[in-house]
């Protein structure tokens, strides 16, 4: 009797398990196709179907035929759950951002909301990404049928013809993947050739270069730790095996504005950004030094015309208010201290969500 009742248990969990397996395995390929064509009813090279659609504004419709002959880009989109509503932001920031590229391109836009979503929660979305374009709403939820919408956000591709040629949904590499499907569309690249972009050959770093990383990362740890003479040798190391690793280089600068070694930071701060203008870390520096010399007001001047084109980099804002302390700004230090500390705040909050 044991035997039996054992035997059945070992057969109702093979059953179990086979059930489980084949769902996580359906599971994964849908997932797959959802990401690489996010529609289920259309694929490249069918005609698309002609849907009309009403205006958010409620000053008329505009159906998808009426585009005939032009390229055209439609991107679905919807806001019933948080993931939706903060992937569709996302998406429409982006393509916001390249109207003006489409626009120079010809290629026509429509952006539909394909769950015919309350007023506010469209507008919340948009209001989050910034978007300005026209927008229309799917209110019978055709296109949703039609086409087989089965991830939102996605973005389906017409070319001139009225043909499918791509389709994509969210991923982190949007930003790229838009562009290339509307040069693919427009024929202009070929899909073998955004391929090759996309998944890039990687070549082998040398060996002396990879151990001069390591060293530069291990002296930004024990920087950050405040260990600094442990950090300046981590860095030398790098810089002996590799002279322009620029952000080693500026590195080895800030160590020295805080030693006050002053002339070698300087020389090493500027050598970093002759090879990589961009570093903000090596003009927050420099300003240091700047200050340490006597030239607070200088230096303040200098961080707010970087902070024109870098906004939303917290150490800059952090500097700005300390120069702003020294000078005796106290009500402007704290505003510009309270905006780094929303910075690294919103900064903290995406890495955990990712």
């Amino acid at each position: 009797m044991i035997n039996s009742y054992r035997t059945t248990f070992v057969k109702a969990l093979e059953v179990v398990f086979l059930t489980l397996s084949f769902i996580c395995l359906f599971i994964i390929c849908e997932s797959t196709r959802a990401e690489s064509f996010p529609f289920r009813a259309l694929h490249p090279g069918k005609s698309i179907p002609d849907v009309t659609f009403s205006s958010l504004s409620g000053d008329g419709t505009v159906s998808i035929h009426s585009f005939a002959g032009k390229p055209l880009v439609l991107v679905f989109w919807g806001g019933d759950l948080p993931a939706k509503k903060k992937r569709s932001s996302k998406v429409l920031s982006i393509i916001g951002k390249n109207l003006e590229t489409l626009k120079k391109k010809n290629v026509s836009l429509l952006a539909v909301n394909a769950q015919n979503d309350s007023e506010s929660t469209m507008q919340e979305v948009l209001d989050a990404a910034g978007f300005t374009a026209p927008v229309y709403v799917d209110s019978s939820r055709k296109a949703y049928g039609s086409f087989g919408i089965y991830v939102l956000p996605s973005v389906l591709f017409v070319n001139a013809e009225g043909k499918v040629t791509g389709g994509i949904g969210y991923s982190k590499d949007f930003d790229q993947r838009f562009m290339g499907e509307v040069d693919v569309m427009l024929g202009t690249k070929t899909r073998k050739e955004l391929k090759a972009e996309l998944n890039p050959v990687m070549k082998e770093m040398p060996k002396e270069e990879k151990l001069a990383l390591r060293h530069m990362n291990m002296g930004k740890t024990m920087q950050s730790k405040g260990m600094l003479e442990a950090a300046e040798r981590e860095y030398l190391k790098a810089l002996e095996l590799n002279p322009k690793l620029a952000p080693a280089r500026v590195g080895l600068g800030c160590i020295y504005v805080e030693q006050d070694k002053l002339d070698e930071a300087i020389k090493e701060l500027e050598t970093g950004l002759d090879q990589q203008p961009d570093l903000v870390e090596a003009e927050i520096c420099l300003a240091k030094v700047s200050a340490k010399m006597g030239e607070v007001q200088e230096a303040l001047e200098d961080m707010q015309t970087l902070l024109f084109r870098n906004g939303r980099n917290a150490d800059l804002h952090f500097m700005v208010g300390s120069l702003q302390e020294q000078l005796g700004n106290i009500k402007e230090a704290a505003a510009e201290y309270k905006k780094a500390y929303e910075l690294l705040k919103r900064k903290t909050v995406l890495h955990e969500e990712q």
